[in-house]
């Protein structure tokens, strides 16, 4: 690969992704930037266990292959979703506004070995590499696995290369905890191979963006994998739940936080912790519903990034896994996938799978996988329309969006929310540092409670909680067949 020395647009250019996006609190901590061969720029946890972008002063002239702006997915130089979506699947694949491309849509499970018993939900995302690695597709999987935190390196997971059927199954479940991929991609460089690699959304966008820039990336990386996403926690996510468990955050050594509990509904999952108590090895498994601040929709340790991301279903991906969050799917407690396949290698391997029964998959369409993800296409469409509002009526600059500024619509309860969530969030990152300091989680339960009150009360208002009502009434109407009174 031809390079070429830093030039003053570069450092301008790197001044000006620090100025906006780094200053300005977007940052995902991806990586995508330290990616770029001869980057200045290293990936660490800050006080807050965010992965963030920092400059290596020492490196800054070393020799730099391409634009750092272009390749990282909150920019205001890089592509959006769409157009990257246009050019990889425009030809051949069907439009949705919420889903992006899409060439076939499922919902469905793993019905072969215990792929869906090791999984998070049906098992699907592992099935897709594992498949993708044994019939000779790929050489290797890039995903995450759990690794041993030490007192220099809290982490409890990491980007790893798996070449084995066993390698890939090890890598299951999700994840719900910041990772980088700037080392990872330096060994697609260094090791010559065909990879598939696993992501969330914005991550999968940066893979896309490096592989329009680096051909060398663009050769090795034969399929990107996408996981529908919530939003990205920093690690006090999983030290907030082993800390109610008994175990102090700096003495948490792994955690499941998708464990399934047999009998119960799919959504009603467990977390599992393993860590030091009394000098002791102990592993403790609570049912996440009853464990403080598991509700999704808080927000807590909520990277600011996420609140600016108009990407639920990761539309540049080949093909996409989720939770079936439907009625006629949640039951399950063994939990069931959408997949959104934009790849007619991976549709034909699916479709081929179901002929053998090693996969149980029903054909559904766009609405309904949308709809699997009511909740966080509302925070990324409206909730994000109100944000950027909130950014642009104070002269701040924020990463550009396919959702435009505006309170269309909007009530004045939405507007609260959408607010408060904003502070929760922010307040979570202080709050439980304030209570690592003090070795005292009852701190961050007070810090936090007061927003948590004032968040709650909104749902009490009376209007609110009728529209709730009647929603629950037509879903149970229809899905028991009784049609529905419009008085």
């Amino acid at each position: 690969m031809v390079t070429k020395e830093i030039t003053q647009d570069h450092i301008g250019e790197i001044a000006t992704l620090f100025n906006t996006v780094v200053d300005g609190g977007y940052c995902i901590g991806c990586g995508a930037c330290a990616s770029v061969s001869g980057s200045p720029i290293q990936m660490k946890l800050d006080d807050y266990g965010r992965f963030k972008a920092t400059v290596d002063q020492s490196a800054v002239q070393s020799s730099l292959s391409t634009s750092v702006q272009s390749v990282c997915p909150f920019s205001s130089s890089s592509l959006n979703e769409t157009q990257i979506g246009q050019e990889l699947f425009g030809n051949k694949c069907e439009y949705n506004d919420k889903i992006g491309y899409h060439l076939a849509t499922y919902a469905g499970y793993v019905s072969e070995d215990d792929f869906r018993d090791r999984g998070s939900s049906g098992g699907m995302g592992t099935w897709i590499v594992s498949n993708l690695l044994s019939q000779g597709l790929v050489d290797g999987v890039i995903h995450i696995h759990q690794r041993r935190p030490s007192e220099s390196d809290p982490r409890l997971f990491q980007y790893h290369l798996s070449t084995t059927p066993e390698q890939v199954r090890d890598g299951a479940k999700s994840r719900y905890y910041p990772i980088e991929m700037s080392e990872v991609m330096q060994l697609v460089r260094t090791q010559p191979g065909r990879y598939a690699i696993v992501g969330i959304p914005c991550f999968i966008k940066a893979v896309r963006l490096l592989m329009r820039a680096d051909s060398v990336l663009a050769e090795r990386i034969q399929f990107c994998i996408g996981l529908v996403c919530g939003h990205l926690k920093s690690i006090h996510f999983a030290e907030m739940f082993a800390w109610q468990c008994g175990i102090e955050p700096s003495k948490l050594l792994a955690i499941d936080f998708r464990k399934k509990l047999p009998g119960r509904d799919a959504s009603k999952y467990g977390v599992e912790v393993t860590g030091i108590i009394d000098d002791q090895v102990v592993t403790k498994t609570s049912p996440v519903n009853v464990m403080y601040g598991y509700d999704w929709g808080l927000g807590f340790f909520k990277y600011k990034a996420c609140d600016y991301c108009d990407d639920v279903v990761a539309e540049t991906a080949d093909v996409v896994v989720g939770d079936a969050w439907l009625p006629q799917y949640v039951q399950d407690s063994q939990g069931t996938n959408v997949v959104v396949v934009r790849h007619p290698i991976i549709r034909n391997m699916l479709e081929e799978a179901v002929v053998k029964g090693q996969l149980h998959l029903e054909r559904i369409d766009a609405q309904e996988v949308a709809s699997s993800q009511n909740s966080g296409f509302r925070h990324r469409r409206e909730g994000l329309a109100y944000r950027l509002h909130l950014a642009e009526s104070k002269g701040e600059w924020h990463p550009p969006k396919r959702v435009k500024a505006s309170l269309k619509g909007l009530s004045k309860n939405f507007q609260k929310r959408q607010s408060l969530r904003i502070l929760m969030a922010a307040e979570s990152h202080i709050a439980f540092k304030d209570a690592v300091r003090d070795r005292d989680f009852s701190v961050f339960v007070q810090k936090i409670e007061p927003l948590l009150r004032q968040y709650r009360a909104l749902y009490d208002d009376p209007l609110l909680k009728r529209m709730v009502w009647q929603i629950k009434g037509f879903v149970k109407n229809l899905l028991t067949g009784k049609k529905t009174s419009h008085k």
